[in-house]
């Protein structure tokens, strides 16, 4: 993982998804150091990426969600190009192509029931990412302990709900927890120590 971003996850480790423009404002103003931006239009997008950076915080672009960019081969040197050094995807192919574009790496998985588990490690596995995000956040404890050790940093999403949420997460091994939620972007550090 990208020593800037895991610096930043240590002091925070509540990354605040944006879902479009409209939480930029209130994601500059907030506490959280890191960001993933999705469902924003590929004529937005380059302009909220700037002001982020401008503003010193981490952008994670959620590729899928971006109109124009999921399933364009050229989406990821598109993000390289406009100054993104890190992507989200659930797609094996386009977490390859970034990491050949030395992007930091994001693969997001499902984890529906036991019977998927095993799909998403060998997709792992081929994609060979920097970080695993895994849906729904509640899952993650209900992994095998022997599996949490062997995959990427792992960060949950999905389900976070509140504090105890997160201590959870970060108790089962979670480096970081992805949220919406606005309330939880401005927790202090010491207030998620369990």
């Amino acid at each position: 993982m990208d020593k800037s971003l895991g610096a930043r996850l240590m002091r925070h480790p509540v990354i605040a998804t944006l879902y479009g423009v409209e939480q930029v404002d209130a994601f500059v103003d907030s506490a959280a150091e890191v960001s993933i931006v999705a469902n924003v239009e590929l004529r937005k997008l380059q302009p909220v990426v700037a002001t982020l950076t401008q503003a010193g915080k981490y952008v994670i672009v959620n590729i899928d969600s971006c109109e124009g960019l999921s399933q364009d081969k050229g989406g990821v040197d598109y993000l390289a190009d406009i100054g993104v050094a890190s992507l989200v995807s659930t797609r094996v192919a386009t977490i390859q192509r970034a990491n050949r574009a030395g992007m930091v790496t994001m693969q997001k998985v499902f984890v529906t029931d036991r019977s998927t588990w095993p799909r998403s490690v060998k997709a792992l596995e081929q994609s060979d990412p920097n970080l695993v995000q895994i849906m729904p956040a509640p899952m993650l404890a209900h992994l095998p302990e022997a599996d949490r050790k062997g995959l990427p940093p792992i960060v949950t999403s999905g389900f976070v709900c509140n504090q105890d949420d997160i201590r959870s997460a970060l108790a089962h091994g979670a480096v970081a927890v992805s949220t919406s939620d606005r309330k939880l972007w401005h927790l202090e550090p010491k207030a998620l120590k369990g």
